[in-house]
C-alpha cells in the first residue's frame, strides 16, 4: 500500500474520509482506482444526503492532492485556549459555539495568525503551548458558486492577559470560558470540525 494516511474533510456536518479501509460508520463508499482522481462533483452530490462518506484508495495522499486541485485553498488558523482552571475559551457567533480563528494574512505564520485572531475576537492575549499545532482541519464550502477548501491550523494556548470582549463587528455575540457540562452543551451547538479539534486536543493533553 503506497500511502495509508487518512485525510478528513468536512462539507458542513458531513464527514468525508480519504482512506484505505472502509470505516464502520460510513454510510456511503466511493472506490477510486490507483492513479485515478476522484470525481469532486460526485462527492458533492453524495454529501447532500449522507453524513459520512468514505473514499477508498490505495494511495490516500495522491488522491487527496488530486481532490485539492479542484478547490481554491484558503489558509486559516485558530487557538484552543485553556485557562489554568481547565476551562476552554469559546465564542458564540451566528447561533453556534466556535473556537476563535480566522484567515492567515500575507506575511504571517499560522502561529502568528492564530494568536492575532484569538486576541481580536476575544480580547485575550495568549502564548502558544508546544512547537507544533495540535490539529489541522479541512472544511469545504461553496462561496457564490466557487468551492473553497479551508485548511485551519489549530494551536494550543494559555492566556497571558486581557479581559473578555467579543468582536461584535465580526458577528461575535459572546465570549466565555467553558468546562464540564457547560462545555458539553456548547459543543452540541457547535460545528463538526470544532468537535473534532476539541476531541484531539483533549486526547493529546491526556497523553
Amino acid at each position: 500500500m503506497q500511502n495509508a494516511q487518512t485525510h478528513t474533510i468536512y462539507f458542513a456536518s458531513t464527514r468525508v474520509d480519504i482512506c484505505c479501509d472502509i470505516p464502520s460508520a460510513a454510510d456511503c463508499v466511493i472506490g477510486v482506482e490507483a492513479n485515478m482522481s476522484v470525481s469532486v462533483a460526485k462527492v458533492i452530490k453524495k454529501v447532500e444526503s449522507r453524513k459520512y462518506v468514505a473514499i477508498i484508495t490505495s494511495d490516500t495522499e495522491a488522491t487527496f492532492q488530486s481532490f485539492m486541485r479542484e478547490f481554491v485553498v484558503v489558509e486559516a488558523a485558530g487557538g484552543v485556549v485553556e485557562s489554568p482552571s481547565g476551562e476552554l475559551l469559546m465564542i458564540r457567533s451566528r447561533g453556534h459555539w466556535d473556537l476563535p480563528k480566522g484567515h492567515v494574512e500575507s506575511g504571517e505564520t499560522g502561529r502568528e495568525a492564530a494568536l492575532r485572531e484569538v486576541e481580536e475576537e476575544t480580547g485575550i492575549v495568549c502564548r502558544t503551548v508546544g512547537e507544533s499545532p495540535v490539529a489541522h482541519t479541512w472544511h469545504a464550502y461553496d462561496t457564490y458558486g466557487r468551492w473553497e477548501l479551508k485548511r485551519t491550523e489549530w494551536w494550543a494556548m494559555t492566556p497571558v492577559s486581557g479581559t473578555l470582549k467579543p468582536q461584535s463587528e465580526e458577528g461575535i455575540a459572546d465570549v466565555s470560558w467553558l468546562a464540564g457540562e457547560a462545555l458539553a452543551e456548547a459543543l452540541k451547538m457547535s460545528y463538526a470540525t470544532i468537535k473534532l479539534v476539541v476531541e484531539r486536543y483533549t486526547r493529546k493533553r491526556m497523553l
